[in-house]
């Protein structure tokens, strides 16, 4: 088990790092750090809930491969860190800089792609590490990127004096229509791939793209807010 929670948590830890390196101006408090990283924790496990609620009621959202990229897995799990993100940092003293949105969420986003890695990397124990490895170069830096979006539009809002609920929203559904995006192109690739090899070779492409589209806005999102940041110091 040991082994099994050092490769989910290794990749978790270089993101983290990475994004608390980037907090370049007022550093965040451990406590808060891990108060976030348990938040997400968390919102995976009501994640989880909600899945089993779906399940009992008869409620299948999994056969479609739209309704499960863009509500099973894009609108419960952001919606359920956005919960915790803004029920965690919103009024928190420790949230004093727009780049912090970005923290936070991150934080939030990578507790929950640990129990997820966990969870994956647990129910094949005898391919363990290639989960691992392949988790690490994508579903993980995946869900920081959705979180940067969520911290974005936070981060904006914090210091809004009239447009903060439209900003919120904006992260929400940014992050949402991101997670979503991805999920639905590589679910989609591999549906296909059994009848249609030339289109699912076409959407596959398209997902290639879209991540590598992902990357490029994270960054500005990160740099925006950071020189936003410098200047009102």
């Amino acid at each position: 088990m040991r082994y099994v929670l050092l490769l989910a948590f290794i990749p978790v830890l270089i993101i983290a790092l990475y994004v608390y390196k980037r907090d370049v101006y007022q550093k965040e408090p451990l406590s808060a750090l891990i108060k976030a990283f348990a938040g997400g924790m968390c919102s995976a496990v009501v994640v989880l809930l909600i899945g089993t609620l779906f399940d009992l009621s008869g409620i299948d959202i999994q056969s479609n491969v739209f309704l499960r990229a863009f509500v099973s897995a894009a609108l419960i799990e952001e919606g359920t860190k956005f919960f915790f993100l803004y029920k965690l940092f919103w009024r928190s003293k420790d949230f004093d800089e727009r780049f912090d949105g970005i923290v936070y969420a991150v934080f939030v986003s990578l507790g929950f792609a640990f129990v997820e890695n966990v969870l994956y990397i647990y129910q094949d124990i005898n391919n363990a590490e290639s989960i691992a490895y392949a988790r690490a170069i994508s579903a993980v830096p995946a869900h920081a990127l959705f979180a940067i979006a969520m911290g974005y539009g936070m981060g904006m809002a914090k210091f809004s004096r009239k447009n903060s609920t439209v900003l919120l929203t904006y992260g929400l559904l940014s992050a949402v229509f991101i997670h979503g995006t991805y999920d639905f192109l590589l679910m989609f690739a591999d549906e296909l791939n059994s009848t249609n090899e030339s289109f699912s070779a076409f959407i596959s492409m398209l997902f290639y793209v879209f991540v590598i589209l992902m990357w490029v806005a994270g960054f500005k999102r990160m740099k925006k807010l950071s020189e936003e940041d410098r200047w009102k110091l």
